[in-house]
This record gives C-alpha cells, sequence and structure tokens, in this order.
C-alpha cells in the first residue's frame, strides 16, 4: 500500500483518519460555485428546469450583503472635541458636531479635525527697530482651528499662511519700537501688540484660525555689540535697583518728619496760647489793681515793690545783709552758686531778743542757710 494511495484515508502509522486536503476542499466549493451560477443540475437533458431561480436568488442575497456593508461602512463618530467636515463629490456640505453620523460612502466623505487642541510654533528673525538698529527677536505663537470650513477650503495652507501674517505684523511693530524699547522694559508691550496684529491680519484673510497667545521671547542685539547692550542692560537694572531703595528710604524717612513737623506746629500753636493766655492773665490782673491803685497810689506802688523785689530776691543767689543788724552770718559760698535755693536751718539762739529783732529781716532769708552767735563779740570775761 503507497503513502498517498486513493480512497486511503488512513494514516498507514497511526491507523487514524487523515485530515482533510484544503486544497482539495477549495477545487471542490468552486466547482460547486460554477455549477449553482450555470444552472446546471444533475438531471437528465429530457427533465430540466428552468436555471434562472437559483442564480437569481443568490445575486439578490449577495446584492443585500453588499449593500448593509456599505450602509454600515458610512456611519462615523465625531468625539466631543472634534467636529466633522461633509463633501460630497468634492464639494462642501456641511459641517457637522459631536456625535453618531451617516453617510453615503463613495458619494460622500468626511475630514474630522480636533477643533480644541492648541498647536504652536516659533518664528525668530533679523528686523530693523524704530531708530535702525538690528534686533533678533523671535516670538511663540500658540493657535487652534477656529472655523474649519474656512481652515479647509478658504486658503491653500493655514500654517503657512499663518506664519507670514506672523512675520508681517512682527516687522510693523519692531519698526515702530525703538531698540531700548525691544530689549528692557517694553518686550510685553511689543508683544500685545504683535498679537492683536495678528489677530486683525487672520481675520481679513479668513483662515479659520483662532490666536490663543503669542509669548514674546527675549530681544538679542547683533552680537558684535552685544556686551555693549548688556552693559545697558545691567546700568538700567542698576537704576531700578536705586530708584526702589530710594523710594523705600523716602518711605521710612518721610513719614517721621511729618510727624515732627506736625508736632512741633502743634507745640507752637500751643505756645502761642499759653503766651496770650498769659498777657489777658496779666492784662485782666492789672486792670484788677488799677482801681486800688487810683485810691490810694503810695500804699499800693510800695506794695507792688515789695512783691517784685521779693521774687526777684528769691530767685537770686546773692545775699543782701543790713548793717545795722550786728549779727554773724555764715554764708556756705560753695552753694551760693547753685541755682536751687538754699534751705533755712536757723542754729538755736541763747537770745530770744535777738531772734524776734532779727524776725523782721527773716523774709529777706528765705530758702538760705543762717547761723546766729550764741554770745555777742567781744572779750570776755
Amino acid at each position: 500500500m503507497g503513502w498517498n494511495e486513493p480512497d486511503k484515508d488512513k494514516d498507514p502509522w497511526s491507523g487514524k483518519n487523515q485530515p482533510p486536503d484544503l486544497d482539495e476542499a477549495l477545487k471542490r466549493l468552486q466547482a460547486k460555485l460554477k455549477k449553482t451560477f450555470r444552472g446546471s443540475s444533475n438531471k437528465s437533458d429530457g427533465d430540466k428546469v428552468p436555471s434562472n431561480t437559483n442564480g437569481g436568488l443568490l445575486a439578490i442575497m449577495v446584492f443585500l450583503v453588499a449593500f448593509i456593508l456599505w450602509a454600515l461602512s458610512g456611519i462615523f463618530i465625531v468625539d466631543p472635541a472634534e467636529q466633522a467636515a461633509i463633501l460630497r463629490f468634492g464639494k462642501y456640505v456641511e459641517t457637522v458636531g459631536p456625535g453618531p453620523h451617516w453617510i453615503p460612502r463613495l458619494i460622500s466623505s468626511k475630514i474630522v479635525l480636533n477643533m480644541d487642541r492648541v498647536s504652536d510654533y516659533s518664528y525668530n528673525a533679523n528686523m530693523l527697530t524704530k531708530d535702525e538698529n538690528l534686533v533678533s527677536v523671535a516670538v511663540a505663537v500658540q493657535y487652534r482651528i477656529g472655523d474649519l470650513q474656512d481652515y479647509l477650503f478658504n486658503v491653500s495652507d493655514p500654517e503657512e499662511s499663518l506664519q507670514q501674517a506672523t512675520s508681517s505684523a512682527l516687522r510693523q511693530v519692531v519698526g515702530k519700537t525703538t531698540l531700548d524699547q525691544m530689549i528692557t522694559e517694553g518686550r510685553e508691550a511689543w508683544g500685545n501688540s504683535v498679537q492683536d496684529s495678528l489677530i486683525k491680519i487672520l481675520e481679513s484673510y479668513k483662515t479659520g484660525i483662532v490666536i490663543v497667545n503669542v509669548s514674546p521671547q527675549p530681544a538679542r542685539a547683533p552680537e558684535n555689540v552685544q556686551d555693549a547692550f548688556d552693559d545697558a542692560i545691567k546700568a538700567q537694572e542698576d537704576e531700578k535697583r536705586f530708584k526702589e531703595q530710594a523710594r523705600a528710604y523716602e518711605a521710612r524717612v518721610v513719614p517721621i518728619a511729618e510727624g515732627n513737623a506736625k508736632r512741633i506746629h502743634a507745640e507752637t500753636q500751643a505756645y502761642a496760647e499759653q503766651i496770650v493766655f498769659k498777657a489777658q492773665g496779666e492784662a485782666a490782673e492789672f486792670l484788677e489793681l488799677l482801681p486800688e491803685y487810683i485810691r490810694s497810689p503810695q500804699v499800693t506802688g510800695e506794695r507792688m515793690y515789695l512783691d517784685a523785689m521779693q521774687q526777684i530776691l528769691s530767685k537770686s543767689s546773692k545775699i543782701i545783709v543790713d548793717a545795722k543788724a550786728g549779727n554773724l552770718l555764715y554764708l556756705p559760698l560753695d552753694k551760693l552758686g547753685s541755682s536751687q535755693p538754699l534751705p533755712v536751718k536757723p542754729e538755736v539762739s541763747a537770745n530770744n531778743d535777738n531772734l524776734a529783732s532779727s524776725d523782721n529781716s527773716s523774709t529777706l532769708f528765705d530758702n538760705r542757710e543762717t547761723v546766729r552767735p550764741t554770745e555777742r563779740p567781744g572779750r570776755s570775761d
């Protein structure tokens, strides 16, 4: 028995059935399909039936399957952040939003793009400023799609149009700005100007692009003068720092000076009021004394003289002694020069007559330390 003898389906080694031949199965299937399409039958030639029945049914089934597949192929779903542009024979028809949609395949097509995705690109170039200096500037532009129809069909290349519009807006702003403003304190200002100008240009072009942000990068001077500009920038930074220090010193000193000025002003007003009130009091006192002086001028004048002398001598360090008193006085010379008045400390005297005779002159020695002798001067027995 050979290895592949006909009508032998068993393996000679194991005795099991062999798996069917795949090529042979495909050939048999093709033969059956050919017979079906030709409408042939196993009957004799005299008993033939119409062959259109089986062929038409199969064609209908194939057509239905193809139609279902065609219909299912037109279903698509748009994500929440996307929009789809519908084209019919290559012509724009409408824009559909998020959700399930259907289009007839081979007749219509779709272009789906993300509307919320923010893209960015950088642009840099050397340009002339208002004061005719060459400067290297760069900006970073962030954008997204705002109108899908304009973005796809109004311009041939939206990104290229955006780059050209950025170049135009940047040159327009740099040409109106000085080099000092570009390099130092005016960067934020000219960045906002570039963004406003770029938005206006894109609106006029109708590119369907929305500018999200324009970030100006630090501008640089030409390489051959870069060191000089670095020194100038450092000097401007030092100027700002010194100004801030001066403002801080002003904020610390000025309130103190204003407070002192207000205090001095208040003291002067108080002193003025004090002098005025004192003068008014003295005038009132004089006016009260005037009628008494008119009635008895001699007595009133002597009284006024004694009061004045008492006030003057009470503040004086000089001692006035009556020569007729004949008393021995102890004068503390080391304390007479002091401004404070000296206390009166009388010594105990043996003669009450001497104490009585000195009562009249005691008013002249108020606040002065005096010593009275216990015996009269002269030779003792």
